[in-house]
Protein backbone atom coordinates (compact mmCIF):
# COMPACT_ATOMS: atom_id res chain seq x y z
CA UNK A 1 0.00 0.00 0.00
CA UNK A 2 1.39 3.51 -1.35
CA UNK A 3 1.39 6.15 1.84
CA UNK A 4 2.90 9.03 0.58
CA UNK A 5 2.40 11.33 -3.07
CA UNK A 6 5.51 11.99 -4.82
CA UNK A 7 5.61 15.31 -6.88
CA UNK A 8 8.07 15.80 -9.24
CA UNK A 9 8.92 19.45 -9.83
CA UNK A 10 12.23 21.42 -11.58
CA UNK A 11 12.55 24.09 -8.37
CA UNK A 12 12.94 23.38 -4.42
CA UNK A 13 13.78 25.76 -2.00
CA UNK A 14 16.68 25.55 0.14
CA UNK A 15 18.30 23.90 -2.70
CA UNK A 16 17.84 19.91 -1.50
CA UNK A 17 17.04 17.24 -3.80
CA UNK A 18 13.86 16.25 -2.04
CA UNK A 19 11.72 17.29 0.71
CA UNK A 20 8.71 15.42 2.65
CA UNK A 21 6.05 17.22 4.32
CA UNK A 22 3.70 14.82 6.01
CA UNK A 23 2.72 12.32 3.07
CA UNK A 24 3.92 14.50 0.30
CA UNK A 25 7.14 14.50 -1.25
CA UNK A 26 8.86 16.63 -3.76
CA UNK A 27 11.61 15.96 -5.73
CA UNK A 28 13.88 17.51 -8.18
CA UNK A 29 12.85 15.61 -11.82
CA UNK A 30 16.66 15.29 -12.40
CA UNK A 31 16.48 12.90 -9.33
CA UNK A 32 13.52 10.95 -10.38
CA UNK A 33 15.25 7.69 -10.58
CA UNK A 34 17.69 8.33 -7.55
CA UNK A 35 16.11 5.27 -5.65
CA UNK A 36 17.94 6.55 -2.29
CA UNK A 37 16.72 9.90 -2.26
CA UNK A 38 13.09 8.71 -2.18
CA UNK A 39 13.76 6.06 0.36
CA UNK A 40 15.57 9.27 2.21
CA UNK A 41 12.03 11.05 1.98
CA UNK A 42 9.80 8.03 2.38
CA UNK A 43 11.74 7.75 5.81
CA UNK A 44 10.59 11.39 7.15
CA UNK A 45 6.74 10.42 5.79
CA UNK A 46 6.94 7.28 8.26
CA UNK A 47 8.50 9.57 10.53
CA UNK A 48 5.63 12.00 10.27
CA UNK A 49 2.95 9.11 10.52
CA UNK A 50 4.30 8.22 13.81
CA UNK A 51 4.53 11.18 15.95
CA UNK A 52 1.41 11.96 13.66
CA UNK A 53 -0.62 8.98 15.87
CA UNK A 54 1.38 8.97 19.02
CA UNK A 55 0.56 12.78 19.39
CA UNK A 56 -3.01 11.92 18.42
CA UNK A 57 -3.18 8.91 20.99
CA UNK A 58 -2.07 11.49 23.72
CA UNK A 59 -4.16 14.24 22.50
CA UNK A 60 -7.12 12.00 22.59
CA UNK A 61 -6.33 10.66 26.13
CA UNK A 62 -6.02 13.80 27.32
CA UNK A 63 -9.29 15.45 25.69
CA UNK A 64 -11.33 12.62 27.56
CA UNK A 65 -9.48 12.58 31.20
CA UNK A 66 -9.31 16.20 31.10
CA UNK A 67 -11.95 18.31 28.89
CA UNK A 68 -13.77 17.68 25.70
CA UNK A 69 -13.47 21.03 25.06
CA UNK A 70 -9.72 20.34 24.23
CA UNK A 71 -10.36 17.93 20.88
CA UNK A 72 -9.98 21.11 18.87
CA UNK A 73 -6.07 20.55 20.09
CA UNK A 74 -5.85 17.24 18.53
CA UNK A 75 -5.79 18.89 15.27
CA UNK A 76 -2.46 20.39 16.00
CA UNK A 77 -0.92 17.10 15.89
CA UNK A 78 -0.72 17.20 12.14
CA UNK A 79 2.36 19.13 13.02
CA UNK A 80 4.04 17.62 15.34
CA UNK A 81 6.35 16.47 13.33
CA UNK A 82 7.51 19.39 11.70
CA UNK A 83 7.57 21.42 15.03
CA UNK A 84 9.74 18.97 16.93
CA UNK A 85 11.86 18.88 13.13
CA UNK A 86 12.79 22.43 13.63
CA UNK A 87 12.85 23.32 17.22
CA UNK A 88 13.87 20.32 18.82
CA UNK A 89 17.44 19.67 17.05
CA UNK A 90 18.26 16.08 18.97
CA UNK A 91 14.38 15.02 17.03
CA UNK A 92 16.06 16.60 14.01
CA UNK A 93 19.69 14.93 14.33
CA UNK A 94 17.84 11.14 14.71
CA UNK A 95 15.39 11.88 11.78
CA UNK A 96 18.22 13.22 9.56
CA UNK A 97 20.45 10.07 10.22
CA UNK A 98 17.58 8.12 10.13
CA UNK A 99 16.73 8.92 6.65
CA UNK A 100 20.70 9.02 5.18
CA UNK A 101 20.76 5.78 6.10
CA UNK A 102 18.18 4.47 4.59
CA UNK A 103 19.45 6.40 1.43
CA UNK A 104 22.90 4.87 1.98
CA UNK A 105 21.39 1.60 2.00
CA UNK A 106 19.05 1.88 -0.60
CA UNK A 107 20.70 4.13 -3.24
CA UNK A 108 23.71 2.17 -4.36
CA UNK A 109 26.32 5.52 -4.41
CA UNK A 110 29.99 4.96 -5.27
CA UNK A 111 30.47 7.43 -1.60
CA UNK A 112 28.78 8.13 0.97
CA UNK A 113 30.43 11.34 1.76
CA UNK A 114 27.17 13.55 0.22
CA UNK A 115 25.46 12.06 3.47
CA UNK A 116 28.07 13.14 5.95
CA UNK A 117 28.38 16.64 4.41
CA UNK A 118 24.71 17.46 4.62
CA UNK A 119 24.60 16.44 8.05
CA UNK A 120 27.61 18.66 8.80
CA UNK A 121 25.98 22.06 6.77
CA UNK A 122 22.95 21.42 5.97
CA UNK A 123 20.78 20.88 9.33
CA UNK A 124 21.78 23.00 11.73
CA UNK A 125 23.35 20.09 14.47
CA UNK A 126 26.47 20.91 15.41
CA UNK A 127 28.07 17.98 13.92
CA UNK A 128 31.96 17.58 13.00
CA UNK A 129 32.44 15.70 10.26
CA UNK A 130 33.68 12.64 12.28
CA UNK A 131 30.58 12.65 14.96
CA UNK A 132 28.56 12.56 11.76
CA UNK A 133 30.46 9.38 10.22
CA UNK A 134 30.30 7.91 13.69
CA UNK A 135 26.28 8.79 13.97
CA UNK A 136 25.94 7.12 10.10
CA UNK A 137 28.45 4.29 10.53
CA UNK A 138 29.12 3.55 13.91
Amino acid sequence: MKFYLVHYTEKLANGFGGTAQGPLIKILSKYKDDAGLLAHEKTHVRQWYVVLALVLSLSALVTLMVSSSLWPLCGLTLFSHQLLYRFVRPYRRWSEVRAYRKQIATGGYTSNEFAVNALVERYDLNLSADEAKALLFG
